[in-house]
């Protein structure tokens, strides 16, 4: 049995990205009304947003996030207000997708999803190697490092 937990850089991407994606939507605000009033009201509302979101709800997020690996399973939890508790058998995934980003290694944005009977099993934020090693335990042939390692 092994726990992974999400890679530490991963927080820092995200605030990043939301800082970008909250600065292009106030800046569409002010391009497209011409009330002051409403540009100011809108902008905060966007700024408050982002900020609430980037250091209140992605830090406790992040932390509660917990992924097992046993000799028959996956077992995920995490959640901030609910806790949810997932487990998969190995037996069940029929096909895996792996999602990275170009610097991966070193943002921490490495996600696999796990396919099964009815549903899908999610782990976000892994680190490079984390992924690599749990692909490889999925597959349990040893072919998984071609799939994460030609994607960049």
């Amino acid at each position: 049995m092994k726990n992974y937990l999400p890679d530490r850089n991963c927080l820092f991407s995200m605030r990043i990205i939301i800082t970008i994606i909250s600065a292009i939507l106030i800046l569409a605000v002010k391009y497209f009304f011409t009330v002051d009033i409403l540009v100011m009201l809108i902008s905060t509302i966007i700024g408050a947003g982002a900020f609430f979101v980037m250091f209140a709800y992605l830090p406790m997020f992040i932390s509660s996030i917990k992924y097992t690996l046993t000799d028959s399973e996956i077992i995920t939890s995490g959640g901030v207000i609910m806790q949810i508790h997932k487990s998969v058998k190995y037996r069940s995934i029929q096909y895996t997708n792996v999602i990275t980003t170009p610097f991966s290694q070193y943002t921490g944005l490495n996600f696999i999803i796990c396919f099964v009977y009815g549903g899908q099993i999610r782990m976000l934020f892994l680190n490079h190697a984390d992924a690599k090693e749990i692909l490889e335990k999925i597959d349990g042939k040893g072919e998984s490092e071609k799939c994460i390692t030609n994607i960049h």
